[in-house]
């Protein structure tokens, strides 16, 4: 398996350590993953994301390049910002969702999904006839920074270097001596950052932010704050023959090229009308729903779960899932095959979770 340079890190730390996507990556630290997630949820906790690919994409061709391979207007995109987007290749598959950001007019950087890295590469590759492609992910390092404290804690560190860092902007700051690259991006719900390193820096960083109260967190705790907070996983709430739509993803799709290569799917019948709907569904019953657990209503399966834990903030299990688009109702109350067993579930609107407002409450009934 692959490690991160940061693994020896991980292994002081007493993290316990599987396989994700190739990598041997946290899944957990001794506080466990309840206390991580609460560690971000309610001051700063960190995470190594190096496992995702980072891949520039530069040269004089390079906005006609994403232009031709994105759903995105490139023209909105502003040099030192950023936007969450969808790879789809000449099929219709989505191969990936990801964040790309804007470095220069003829530079770009792309991060990409750890599992989908490889065939990524391979597409834009085996489209690419005028433009430069840099996999830089084997010679640098991620870290994201998450809480409510995060800006804080990198404000302290870099001498208010972030103080005026908006959404979806990055800067090249100094940290403690470092050159990093920071972004005001995550994947949990709250605010934070997301930073990029040179791999012979990583560990001091991370040092640098475990000396300053900043609480190392695995991936576990990852999945569950993303869960919370209603976000979308390649591989379960997005696969390659999702329709955008059907998935909450529709924004997206803001392209107006026809340079764009799925420029007529995208404004087609297909993807408006749509057959799914993603829901948010709070479980009633003792017992987690997991991803393929069946979805029924009156003895028929409407659906499947895509994913599923415990929510100590909801106080109850819960579980994203797609439903045929006709039950998406939060009147109705569902049942969720588990094993033999039947949960009975409420269909309620995602997020679960949102930053800076105080969790609903999910009466059972």
């Amino acid at each position: 398996m692959k490690k991160t340079s940061l693994h020896s890190s991980h292994k002081k730390l007493d993290a316990k350590l599987v396989d994700f996507a190739g990598w041997e990556m946290p899944i957990n630290y001794p506080a466990g993953i309840i206390k991580e997630s609460t560690f971000v949820r309610e001051s700063c906790g960190m995470f190594d994301v190096s496992h995702m690919g980072r891949v520039e994409i530069f040269g004089k061709n390079a906005k006609n390049f994403i232009e031709k391979i994105l759903p995105i207007d490139v023209n909105t995109l502003n040099t030192s910002s950023a936007k969450y987007t969808l790879l789809i290749d000449e099929k219709k598959q989505i191969l990936d969702d990801l964040i790309i950001y804007k470095i220069s007019e003829d530079k770009f950087l792309l991060v990409i999904n750890a599992s989908n890295t490889e065939e990524d590469l391979d597409w834009i590759q085996k489209i690419n006839n005028d433009v430069n492609i840099n996999n830089i992910t084997p010679d640098t390092s991620m870290i994201a920074v998450q809480g409510p404290k995060a800006l804080d804690k990198i404000n302290l560190l870099s001498n208010s270097a972030i103080t005026d860092l908006g959404r979806y902007k990055y800067k090249e700051i100094n940290l403690q001596g470092y050159s990093i690259f920071v972004a005001r991006t995550g994947y949990t719900g709250e605010d934070g950052v997301e930073i990029i390193c040179n791999n012979k820096d990583a560990e001091n960083i991370w040092n640098i932010l475990l000396e300053n109260d900043v609480e190392a967190c695995g991936l576990g705790a990852r999945d569950l704050l993303r869960i919370e907070a209603g976000l979308h996983l390649y591989g379960h709430e997005i696969n390659k023959n999702s329709n955008p739509k059907d998935i909450g993803l529709g924004r997206l799709l803001e392209s107006k090229s026809k340079n764009y290569i799925n420029y007529d799917y995208i404004k087609s019948d297909e993807i408006q009308k749509g057959k799914e709907s993603l829901v948010g569904l709070v479980i009633l019953d003792r017992g987690i729903a997991r991803e393929g657990n069946e979805i029924y209503i009156d003895n028929k399966i409407i659906g499947n779960i895509t994913s599923g834990t415990h929510s100590p903030r909801v106080n109850s299990a819960i579980a994203i899932g797609m439903l045929e688009k006709n039950y998406n109702n939060i009147e109705n109350t569902v049942k969720i095959k588990v094993r033999e067993k039947f949960l009975e579930a409420k269909i309620v609107k995602l997020p679960f979770y949102r930053r800076k407002r105080k969790w609903v409450k999910f009466l059972k009934i």
